[in-house]
């Protein structure tokens, strides 16, 4: 699902800089005495090959990503892959690199108000809008206000065409109210995560701000609806699903709501008693909780965890627990493959960890292992697509098969052997480090969207953090040369898929 620098003058800067290098501007053609235009005959854009899903990658482009300081924010940037787009934003904007042919490149900001203030965003998704490839993205904002409006705290929504950087739809909502100034002002809101339904556009994002509270957005209706007191978990056909926890974390009385998202309306609620819950993520056909309660209603005793699925139509419940004891667990982040698996990893940097899936269909957990089962390592997560999670050992990239676990054969990637986690081969793709809310990031000077660097590129493939059928991204650590290192936050390396 689921983790500063440069002035931001210099920000607006690049990214003015970048709007006028994208493709979006139509150049005036000149014509001849017979009327016919003298222009060259525009190239044809490379083709680029595609799978479903992505097995092996090499690695095809790398775009330097510039720091960012962002007002009082410190910024880091956030990857995603759209149809032929490759994605990285900060809280003031999105940046597209069309691979297939950079004069489509573009940027798109995410306030031009001189009083708001972002704090915080989603990371970038894709979903389908009419048969476009659309990218979705969520920031929260504060306003300070003009004349005799008071601060406000909102939460903007854009949909955005990839193919032509133009935003379909965008909405902003009032959420809160904002009292005093700064970053962490009381009322300022934050977003905690953005489901989303890949074949219609829909969202439900959760977001803090005078109490937990969901917004269900609808690209076609261009409508939001606020429903209180709950954090979003999934969405599907207009189905919101969501975890309502008492403010009394010594009562165990955590419940799941369901609701009609265009209406707000509650259908269902599910008691599912615990003291803590959480949203893990959601399907098309359950949402996913982690949930923690006192083990004999001992108020101070031990924790007990569970994993709870809630099958989005009917409400029914299936209950697994996790391998690692909730003392032993900080919890899981969650990916849905966009398919039938669900892939879940544990949070803990240090101590044992814990993979697991899984089945979409009915719920249940389907495999799973941990550091202490000895026979194999567990890996980090990356992301997840239509079969297969995309994962990275201590030294390799790997792919599993998102409905078993077990290993999968890949191609080689380029310049080097395939390689395999626990046993088997894998291809060469494997998380790095951005797959947390990002915004406002823009290249470094002298580069632009769409503008390639591949000396940048450390030699080292890594593993996709978001995967299209036309290959993936992640974000690298900046070579020591060019482009002036310290200026530079990250590489973006798009890998183009080979098999």
């Amino acid at each position: 699902m689921l983790r500063p620098l440069v002035a931001t003058t210099a920000v607006t800067a690049a990214l003015i800089l970048l709007a006028g290098c994208g493709g979006n501007d139509k150049k005036a053609e000149s014509g001849n005495s017979n009327g016919q235009s003298s222009a060259s005959p525009t190239p044809t854009a490379p083709s680029i090959p595609e799978f479903d899903p992505p097995k092996a990658f090499t690695a095809a482009a790398a775009f330097p990503v510039s720091k960012v300081q962002t007002r009082d924010f410190y910024d880091s940037a956030r990857a995603g892959m759209v149809g032929q787009v490759a994605l990285v934003g900060h809280r003031d904007g999105l940046i597209g690199n069309n691979v297939a042919d950079p004069s489509k490149s573009w940027v798109v900001k995410s306030t031009a108000a001189e009083t708001t203030t972002v704090s915080d965003v989603t990371a970038p998704v894709g979903v389908k809008v009419d048969g476009k490839d659309i990218a979705v993205v969520a920031y929260a904002e504060a306003d300070k206000g003009n004349g005799t409006q008071k601060p406000q705290g909102l939460v903007l929504i854009q949909w955005i065409d990839v193919d032509s950087g133009q935003k379909l739809v965008e909405i902003s909502t009032p959420v809160s109210t904002v009292n005093g100034t700064g970053p962490t002002a009381q009322g300022t809101p934050n977003l905690q995560g953005l489901q989303y339904d890949p074949e219609n556009g829909q969202v439900a994002i959760g977001v803090g701000a005078d109490g937990n509270k969901t917004l269900f957005a609808d690209p076609k209706t261009k409508k939001v609806t606020v429903i209180p007191g709950i954090v979003a978990a999934a969405v599907h056909d207009g189905v919101v699903a969501g975890s309502k926890v008492s403010s009394d974390r010594s009562n165990p009385d955590g419940t799941v709501v369901l609701a009609d998202g265009a209406s707000g309306k509650i259908t269902k609620q599910v008691p599912l008693k615990q003291r803590n819950l959480v949203p893990l993520a959601g399907g098309a056909k359950h949402a996913y909780f982690y949930g923690t309660v006192y083990k004999d209603n001992n108020y101070g005793g031990e924790d007990v965890a569970s994993l709870f699925s809630v099958d989005l139509t009917t409400g029914a419940v299936v209950k697994s627990v996790p391998e690692l004891s909730a003392r032993d667990s900080s919890g899981y982040s969650c990916l849905w493959d966009e398919a039938s698996a669900i892939i879940c990893r544990e949070n803990a940097a240090t101590g044992h960890s814990e993979i697991f899936g899984f089945d979409d269909t009915t719920g249940k957990k389907a495999w799973g292992w941990t550091t202490k089962s000895g026979s194999r390592v567990v890996p980090d997560l990356g992301t997840a697509f239509h079969g297969v999670a995309y994962v990275q050992t201590e030294k390799k990239a790997v792919l599993l098969d998102a409905n078993t676990g077990q290993d999968l054969p890949s191609g080689a990637p380029s310049g080097g052997p395939s390689e395999s986690a626990g046993s088997t081969p894998s291809d060469g793709s494997s998380p790095t480090s951005g797959d947390t809310p990002s915004d406002g990031s823009s290249p470094s000077d002298g580069a632009s969207a769409g503008g390639s660097d591949m000396s940048q590129y450390s030699g080292t493939q890594g593993s996709p953090d978001a995967v299209s059928r036309y290959g993936g991204v992640y974000t690298q650590t900046p070579q020591s040369s060019g482009y002036g290192s310290s200026e530079l936050e990250t590489i973006l390396v798009y890998l183009k898929p080979t098999a």
